[in-house]
């Protein structure tokens, strides 16, 4: 049977992360085991649209443009320390992804600079020297960036690179020095680098049924171990679930007067569709094989061949090779 296929679009995913709420517990569960250190109220949107002036080209001025999936600015502790939040969500691998995040982030602080350098220079109070060829004082800082890609493919196993280091081909006369050659980490946020249990929305579901994507017998266990819970969830955590699993039932799915919507039904019904569906594809490649070999010559031959096709299934599997079926 073929396992849950994801079909989430970008503008989906992006309605989902701008929720402050799923933004904040997305954040918190991946990377602070939980704790509540960004609240949904501290969040403000950010302008996702990134601009960066890098020189010139031909005589002409170069700019690059990149969008950031969501991003958001964030007050601690009330009070004026912030951090600038942002998400990548990932359908697909992405084998640049290392240097896709470190240009992103640069960008940010490149124009955190740029800010800060006008200010000084409206203020009128740069000493000379230093701090007017700069254009900062020694004791002006930037706010930190942290960016995580939100993996969501239904094969969960990123084989990309996860450190600028992984993508680089470094001479053997260095490696001894390689630690001299800046690096650049990915913070990666999957089902297998995150312990469900940490987020309060139904990123929660999101996160146990994402491994299961594939696996029919384990999916039916975990439906049976936690039936009861999935009959009555709460209809904001089955919205945000069916963004992610293209199970049409789901989206279709309406709360009853406590808010609630029965997942197990519509996941069940999915279960149950796609075996009928791989047991209808499996038929017709058994057919459109039968076929292929009475066109062959010989006819006690095509026989042993077919008895053998239909009995023996790694002989089977070689012949749908061979034939391209």
């Amino acid at each position: 049977m073929k396992g849950i296929v994801l079909t989430a679009m970008d503008d989906e995913i992006y309605e989902v992360l701008s929720d402050n709420e799923i933004f904040a517990d997305l954040f918190n569960g991946a990377l602070f085991g939980g704790n509540q250190i960004i609240r949904p109220d501290m969040l403000e949107q950010e302008n996702e649209k990134k601009v960066m002036r890098v020189g010139k080209e031909g005589g002409r001025r170069v700019i690059l443009r990149r969008i950031r999936d969501v991003q958001k600015l964030s007050g601690l502790r009330e009070s004026c320390l912030a951090v600038v939040l942002a998400a990548e969500g990932q359908r697909n691998v992405h084998y640049a992804m290392p240097v896709r995040c470190m240009l992103y982030d640069a960008m940010d602080y490149t124009r955190q600079v740029e800010r800060m350098v006008k200010k000084r220079r409206e203020e009128g109070k740069l000493e000379k020297g230093a701090e007017y060829l700069s254009g900062m004082k020694r004791e002006d800082r930037l706010l930190p960036v942290i960016t995580i890609v939100f993996y969501y493919g239904e094969e969960q196993s990123w084989d990309g690179p996860l450190y600028l280091h992984d993508m680089l081909d470094i001479p053997p006369e260095l490696e001894p020095w390689a630690a001299c050659i800046q690096d650049y980490r990915v913070n990666l946020v999957c089902s297998g680098t995150v312990e469900s249990s940490h987020f309060r929305t139904g990123l929660r579901e999101v996160f146990e049924l994402l491994p299961l994507l594939k696996d029919k017998e384990g999916m039916k266990e975990f439906l049976k171990t936690r039936r009861e819970e999935f009959m009555h969830l709460d209809a904001k955590r089955g919205w945000l679930v069916s963004k992610f699993l293209n199970v049409p039932a789901l989206k279709d799915l309406k709360e009853n007067e406590k808010g609630e919507v029965n997942m197990c039904t519509a996941i069940e019904e999915m279960l149950v569709e796609r075996e009928e569906q791989g047991i209808e594809q499996g038929e017709m490649r058994v057919n459109q094989l039968i076929e292929v070999l009475l066109r062959q010559p010989g006819q006690k031959e095509i026989y042993e061949e077919i008895r053998r096709a239909v009995t023996d299934r790694e002989y089977q599997k070689k012949l749908f090779d061979e034939f391209g079926i």
